[in-house]
């Protein structure tokens, strides 16, 4: 399996934080945030990671590497485009480094708990799986999901909170027998409603073409999407206690 990292993106919320670098490098407690990310994966026994890059792409490729820091094999794709294109754009630039393999999806603004990435990585269903907090206390601008027995039913930001379920937290796994399927849902999509969308408009169009996208929870482990530097001031005051302090045993 591999790992899609998207860090295409401008991060204009963070103001001064990405005036000269990508979001995902903005440093959270002395270290760049793709750096945990990059640490989950490695722990997890995931070696082959694509990075698509975009804003700040020659920084980001100097402070990466090539990714023997933490034994792995990074492959960079970049999006030309990020300026004015959406992630979605973005994720259908590795369809030839993915090719027929199984990967997961992560945002590169997510800081999470490793042991996240774990549950998505061993959950039982196969297929297309998605990784959501039903415990969160959801608001107008998160990426919300209906959920009905074991499959996610709707994605979208415009549904309304009463009809909600749970936020999907932007990391997602495509098993191999998918990977095609989910590339020409993407292609459709692009042709239908351009590049200015979010990619989870793929796993809505899957879902009214009647394939079962499932999903698994984060059990309570700490993580934050760092948007703004109050999410950046959140993530390091009480997220990264949170973990360093082993609160979240579950």
């Amino acid at each position: 399996m591999k790992a899609v990292i998207l860090a295409a993106g401008m991060g204009k919320r963070m103001k001064h934080h990405t005036k000269n670098k990508p979001k995902t490098l903005v440093q959270l407690r002395g270290k760049p945030l793709i750096f945990y990310i990059l640490e989950s994966l490695s722990s997890q026994g995931i070696r082959d990671i694509i990075i698509v890059t975009g804003f700040g792409d020659k920084k980001l490729r100097e402070v990466v590497g090539d990714g023997n820091e933490w034994k792995l094999n990074i492959e960079y794709v970049n999006n030309p485009r990020y300026d004015s294109t959406n992630n979605i754009y973005s994720l259908s630039l590795v369809n030839k480094a993915v090719e027929n393999d199984g990967f997961l999806i992560i945002n590169s603004d997510v800081f999470f708990h490793p042991q996240i990435l774990r549950r998505l990585i061993y959950a039982e269903q196969k297929g297309i799986i998605l990784m959501v907090d039903v415990e969160k206390e959801l608001g107008e601008e998160e990426m919300k999901v209906t959920i009905e027995n074991t499959r996610i039913i709707d994605i979208g930001k415009e549904i309304p909170i009463a009809n909600s379920d749970g936020e999907y937290i932007g990391l997602s796994r495509i098993d191999s027998e998918f990977t095609s399927l989910f590339f020409n849902i993407i292609k459709e999509v692009l042709l239908d409603k351009g590049t200015g969308v979010f990619y989870e408009e793929a796993f809505k169009r899957l879902i009214e073409k009647g394939i079962k996208v499932k999903y698994t929870t984060t059990n309570g482990y700490p993580w934050i999407e760092i948007d703004t530097p109050e999410d950046l001031r959140k993530a390091e005051a009480e997220i990264a206690s949170e973990m360093e302090n082993n609160l979240f045993s579950k």
